[in-house]
């Protein structure tokens, strides 16, 4: 017989929960953890960490240690991600307001926020899992994920959207509230465009009223990637100040989608304010 686990006495319920049913799959399967580790492909050594409620675990590892225990991977997950929601929102959110639910979605600062919070709901996939999730070649590229997980821009089009909602695994019947939350955000932010004045000084930037705007265009400002300025800080410049810094954001956008693009239907470029 393998010697006697430790007592769970992490405060985190969940996570106490998790791995207490992963010691109880365990001993229903009647395996010791050396059997164990020759079912999962895991080291014994790192499968007792995953059940030892220290810390929350690597996804696969629970789904590795799951299924050489021929237990319910769904189950598994289930277990997993509530004890990562607890975790995230004891230690991770600490001075953070709560996002918005999508009917309380506003703007792209509330988008990105709700964003945010359901994909770390998800579990915080890997970019690489929520690119294959998303369906298609060139769906949800792990750069458009990047940003977006990490509120620097919002999806151009419903498509890109909807592919975020499923590598996050949205049910599809909460589909309708989210995408009712994209348009509001974009409607949002290109009826503030409309009333921004030219920048003084003759700098032609991505809010003056010049006839032929250069790139980046007004219509894309808000799915770029401002690199060096968090979101917070790019949409306070977007509304006109600082101008230093707006400068700044000049020199370093770049737009998610083309001209072509931005004429097709389906992209937020095309929604009438």
């Amino acid at each position: 017989m393998g010697r006697t686990e430790k007592d769970i006495t992490t405060a985190n319920a969940a996570l106490h929960e998790l791995a207490q049913w992963l010691r109880d799959q365990r001993r229903s399967a009647g395996l010791n953890y050396r059997q164990l580790a020759e079912r999962a492909g895991l080291h014994a050594t790192t499968l007792q960490r995953v059940a030892s409620g220290s810390s929350v675990p690597p996804r696969q590892s629970v789904l590795a240690y799951a299924r050489g225990c021929d237990a319910l991977a769904e189950e598994a997950l289930r277990l997993w991600i509530r004890a990562r929601q607890e975790h995230i929102r004891s230690h991770g959110r600490r001075g953070r307001q709560p996002a918005p639910s999508p009917a309380l979605v506003r703007d792209f600062a509330d988008l990105s926020a709700a964003m945010r919070e359901q994909y770390e709901n998800a579990g915080g996939p890997p970019l690489r899992v929520m690119e294959e999730r998303a369906g298609g070649f060139g769906a949800l590229p792990r750069s458009s994920a990047h940003r977006m997980v990490n509120k620097q821009a919002v999806p151009h089009c419903l498509d890109q959207f909807r592919a975020f909602l499923r590598a996050c695994e949205v049910p599809e019947d909460d589909w309708k509230a989210w995408e009712d939350a994209w348009s509001r955000a974009w409607r949002f932010e290109k009826e503030g465009e409309a009333g921004l004045p030219e920048v003084a000084g003759g700098h032609q930037g991505i809010w003056s009223k010049s006839p032929t705007p250069p790139v980046p265009r007004r219509a894309d400002w808000p799915a770029t990637t401002v690199r060096g300025l968090d979101y917070k800080t790019a949409m306070t410049v977007r509304r006109g100040r600082p101008l230093r810094a707006y400068r700044r954001v000049v020199e370093h956008t770049e737009p998610l989608f083309t001209l072509e693009e931005e004429k097709a239907p389906g992209t937020a470029a095309a929604i009438s304010a």
